[in-house]
């Protein structure tokens, strides 16, 4: 479901010292053949998303029926791919082989299936010539890492030849970075913090903004459309602004269109969505795209359990014990922790430690919510003793069916792996003195669902300690392609907020081990994984891309401490014992 939404009045009504001048109250009633009237669009998109990419699809066609022809510049490819899109559109190779060789030479990491269609369509027309866009993201990183002049310098053939420094202005970075942290535009000035990173977006942004110039120069009678993240075009930011300042007689005949994700069960007013989109003084684009996510929370489920079944399938081969052991050291496990591990350790998936909280003792019952392939579960049996009980719930059959095969290899007889999901955890009220859980929330779809689990199962006065990675704002950057555990993070900040309202007590939101990366002994850092077994992420060339930016900057691993309260009984029964 989606709708097209005509803005206000265009923003900006000024690009540099050009006055754009035209408004528009139009709500899209004619999309898509409004594109007719324009020779430039800028189509700025949440990468990968097929809702998105048919109506970039509507647009070409608009585009191509005109009888013009029509060069379309994509981010997704590099600028030194040109060659890789030109066998493609020629026939040289096939889609498949496209894919094939975008992941084997590229560092864009885009999810190109989405636009098979769109890209058979460029093939398939005579007047429609397809180009690469971006720049590699080798230089953003060599920015990041060497700064300005190294990057200017080893870019140089992708870049505007006068090009000495990187400008940019405060509104864009006032826009970059309320993309990244969810606050509004009009609201208090933006941190300093993600100056570093807006750099390497500017470096891109020019980069792009020259290889359009160049095109447009050399066929002045054609029709453009700009395929780009948000955040590169977003207000006629980034690359819109270099463009028109260097052709202002497109101005009257360009566009632009940015999309957003409306989360909820009905998309809301046209008038609603017009000013969630833009601030309270400037509008984001000429049309705004809305439309539903249709992935449900059944269907993220389903992918967590396949990828995470991929895992359990290779846990049995030997990983790299060394590397997993120092991991455990720098969280805290303490030394007899990690002798339980044993050689288990390699296959320890967690993001903290939630024993340091947890404090199990002899004799308890304890939940591991994600238990994954058992580590955690090994620990908290040793500390249970025999006498005591420890059950380990997970999606993944592969891994519950491991973490069983392991724990019946340790003679464990009082701790078992079910599958289960912890939204409808299969165990009677009050039934658990502890839940611990190492990485698997920032999985849940429904996170206060979850939460509301752990309060019913755990016993008056229980405790929780539940190791999770949030973000540190609202929102992650959109138009990236992140990671599925990434999109489902929770904002820190709402952590204690919605603990409170579902009955804990006692609530702490532990980040003494924030940091998302951290640097073990170099010994550990160079030494090698075994490429046979399967990771989530690994080195999947997917999320390549990531490399440029600072994680710790974005995300926190926390540790949610709170207990249940005991009720009235509860307390007149304590009493009674301590007399």
């Amino acid at each position: 479901m989606y709708r097209i939404i005509g803005a206000l009045k265009s923003f900006p009504n000024r690009v540099g010292n050009l006055d754009l001048g035209r408004k528009s109250d139009n709500y899209g009633q004619e999309w898509p053949s409004t594109m007719l009237l324009y020779r430039l669009v800028f189509f700025g998109e949440i990468h990968s998303r097929p809702e998105i990419v048919q109506r970039q699809e509507d647009v070409l066609q608009q585009m191509i029926a005109t009888g013009d022809s029509v060069h379309v510049i994509m981010e997704h490819f590099s600028l030194d791919m040109q060659q890789l899109l030109d066998d493609y559109t020629q026939g040289r190779c096939s889609f498949e082989e496209l894919i094939q060789q975008y992941q084997d030479i590229g560092t864009e990491g885009h999810d190109l299936k989405p636009y098979e269609s769109f890209l058979e369509k460029t093939r398939q027309s005579s007047s429609v010539f397809l180009h690469a866009g971006f720049l590699s993201r080798t230089y953003a990183r060599q920015l990041m890492k060497e700064g300005e002049a190294a990057a200017l310098q080893s870019a140089r053939l992708w870049l505007p030849p006068d090009t000495t420094q990187l400008q940019g202005n405060e509104f864009h970075y006032n826009i970059f970075e309320s993309m990244i942290t969810g606050r509004n535009l009009a609201e208090d000035a933006p941190s300093d913090t993600f100056r570093g990173i807006f750099q390497a977006q500017l470096l891109k942004d020019v980069a792009m903004a020259h290889k359009i110039n160049t095109i447009i120069e050399g066929h002045p009678n054609d029709r453009f459309l700009v395929l780009a993240g948000n955040g590169h075009v977003s207000h006629y930011q980034g690359v819109p602004e270099r463009v028109l300042a260097q052709h202002p007689d497109l101005i009257p005949q360009s566009c632009l269109i940015v999309s957003r994700v409306w989360n909820e069960t009905t998309l809301i007013s046209d008038a609603a969505a017009v000013q969630i989109v833009s601030s309270s003084y400037e509008n984001a684009a000429d049309y705004v795209l809305a439309y539903q996510e249709r992935k449900t929370e059944d269907a993220v489920k389903q992918d967590v359990a396949e990828m995470y079944n991929q895992v359990g399938d290779t846990a049995h081969l030997e990983g790299n014990l060394m590397r997993a052991r120092a991991i455990l050291k720098y969280l805290e496990y303490t030394d007899e922790d990690i002798a339980v591990a044993g050689r288990d350790a390699y296959n320890y998936q967690g993001v903290g430690n939630p024993h340091k909280h947890a404090q199990i003792q002899p004799g308890e019952r304890v939940l591991d919510v994600g238990s994954g392939l058992g580590v955690d579960s090994f620990i908290a049996a040793h500390r249970t003793g025999p006498h005591g009980r420890v059950i380990g719930i997970d999606l993944s059959h592969s891994e519950v069916e491991h973490a069983n095969r392991r724990a019946l290899s340790r003679e464990m007889k009082h701790l078992e792996f079910m599958v289960a999901d912890m939204e409808h955890i299969p165990l009677p009220d009050a039934s658990m003195d502890v839940i611990v859980s190492n990485g698997a929330f920032c999985l849940a779809p429904n996170k206060k669902k979850a939460f509301a689990e752990l309060f019913r199962v755990l016993r008056p006065g229980g405790r929780i300690a539940i190791c999770t990675s949030t973000l540190r704002s609202k929102q992650l950057p959109e138009g990236i392609q992140w990671p599925l555990c990434m999109e489902m993070f929770i904002a820190k900040d709402q952590l204690e907020p919605m603990c409170s309202e579902l009955g804990f007590e006692n609530i702490v939101i532990d980040d003494s081990h924030s940091k998302m990366v951290y640097e073990l002994p170099e010994e550990e850092e160079t030494s090698t994984l075994n490429p046979d077994r399967h990771r989530v992420h690994g080195n999947n060339p997917a999320f390549r891309h990531l490399e440029e930016f600072n994680m710790n900057e974005l995300c926190a691993r926390v540790c949610v401490v709170a207990k249940k309260p005991l009720g009235d009984d509860d307390v007149q029964s304590e009493q009674q014992d301590a007399l």
